[in-house]
């Protein structure tokens, strides 16, 4: 079983992006469900939810402040607490975020990262952290780190601990730091767990780049082809794609390829504000349900939003130029927003889907703040389901063709392999000729 997450120096207000880069689900900040949650305790066997809760926190705080013999920092029983009521909650994606890393994170969705530049799956068969991206010009880029590396351990030397024992978040906690520090672990390249390789990283501050893009070698009966990788759904994927899509249709292409392989997925406003530059107004683009089954449907329409907002002239803008001339890439690290990005194109008849089944990752998290205690809570609020077809979470999307990656390739930086060398985009390629 493969859990998902990214790395950076921490995760966002709006989605999951921690030490070193994209995210793995979509994440928003929901002061509404804290008041459902609020309304619900109140209402449930008991009476008062808040003050039988609170009250027996507190009594334990009280009891264990004023009886132990050991100095007691509240705010480290409060922390304590805390993480110990997530970690029993069946929630898989359930955490608590210090202040610190939800300020981090809010930088970090914005496009200002700190840390090594990789993303990340966690890999629990075999007790790992995957690499599954480099972001180019990145310190792990530079470094050597490539796609498909397995950090195995964390730490060098005598101070190494295996992320297996550590555990999943807590190994990200290793990994996790600020720029001017070093990130010291091991990783299994290639399947060799008798040979692993020892990487010290000085962590610096990068400049995220969630889509990139060029003119592809291959022609199609004389067309040019434009190639999109969208690495991830941070609040900077909407203006880059924008920048992407104009820069290439100025070059002349006539056809698009839409590379979302190894995205582990992003934040809700940015797949929205994707979706609404390729959908016509009205569309859905989304459908979710909660906990006690109420449904609600977001279309495509016009909202404001420092970085992910729709005017009117975004809407379908790029429609007319990938509608029936464009080819989408998964593979089984394409998840979250990735799959809805993927799904939405196949649903509405824009796009052929070319690849292996994907991740699987329907369900969506919401970062809560907390109003009494520093930091946030970040929990699955919700299912969602794409625009017209059956959710996927647990299954994945079903390519329309299914391609897989040539051995040859699996161990290769993505970003290393040439447009000749891929298999699956010469798939895709091929694709776009017939159609």
């Amino acid at each position: 079983m493969k859990k998902k997450i990214s790395l950076s120096i921490a995760v966002i207000a709006a989605v999951v992006a921690l030490i070193i880069g994209a995210m793995s689900a979509f994440t928003f900040t929901h002061e509404a469900y804290r008041r459902k949650l609020a309304a619900a305790a109140a209402a449930s066997p008991g009476g008062n939810a808040e003050e039988t809760l609170e009250g027996k926190l507190g009594e334990i705080c009280k009891t264990i402040t004023e009886n132990s013999y050991y100095d007691v920092d509240v705010e480290d029983l409060c922390k304590s607490l805390l993480l110990g009521y997530i970690n029993v909650k069946e929630d898989p994606y359930a955490y608590y975020y210090t202040g610190e890393e939800l300020t981090q994170m809010r930088a970090q969705n914005a496009g200002d990262n700190q840390g090594i530049g990789v993303t990340v799956i966690y890999e629990e068969d075999v007790g790992a952290i995957k690499v599954v991206t480099v972001v180019p010009d990145s310190p792990a880029q530079k470094a050597g780190i490539e796609a498909g590396d397995l950090i195995v351990s964390t730490g060098t030397g005598d101070g190494a601990e295996s992320v297996k024992d550590l555990g999943y978040d807590k190994a990200l906690e290793k990994l996790r730091g600020e720029s001017g520090t070093y990130a010291e672990f091991s990783v299994v390249r290639g399947g060799d767990f008798d040979h692993p390789i020892e990487f010290r990283i000085l962590r610096e501050h990068y400049v995220s780049r969630s889509v990139l893009w060029h003119v592809s070698d291959t022609l199609i009966g004389g067309e040019k082809v434009g190639i999109v990788k969208i690495t991830g759904f941070d609040l900077t994927a909407p203006s880059q794609f924008d920048e992407a899509m104009d820069d290439l249709l100025r070059e002349g292409c006539d056809y698009f390829v839409f590379d979302v392989r190894y995205n582990p997925g992003g934040d809700l406003l940015s797949i929205r504000a994707v979706l609404s530059r390729i959908l016509n107004e009205g569309d859905v683009i989304i459908r979710t349900r909660d906990h006690d089954k109420n449904e609600e449907i977001t279309r495509v329409e016009t909202y404001q939003d420092i970085y992910c907002g729709v005017d009117k002239d975004d809407i379908a803008k790029y429609r007319e130029a990938v509608l029936g001339k464009s080819a989408v890439l998964v593979n089984g690290s394409t998840a979250s927003a990735a799959e809805l990005f993927t799904s939405a194109l196949k649903d509405y008849g824009i796009s052929k889907i070319i690849g292996e089944k994907t991740y699987g990752k329907g369900s969506m998290q919401s970062i809560i703040p907390l109003k009494k205690y520093s930091g946030a809570v970040k929990l699955t609020t919700k299912m969602y389901f794409p625009p017209l077809s059956d959710g996927y979470n647990g299954i994945g999307i079903t390519p329309d063709e299914t391609v897989p990656l040539d051995d040859s390739l699996k161990n290769r930086n993505i970003y290393d392999i040439t447009d000749a060398e891929d298999n699956q985009l010469q798939a895709a390629l091929d694709s776009l000729k017939k159609q």
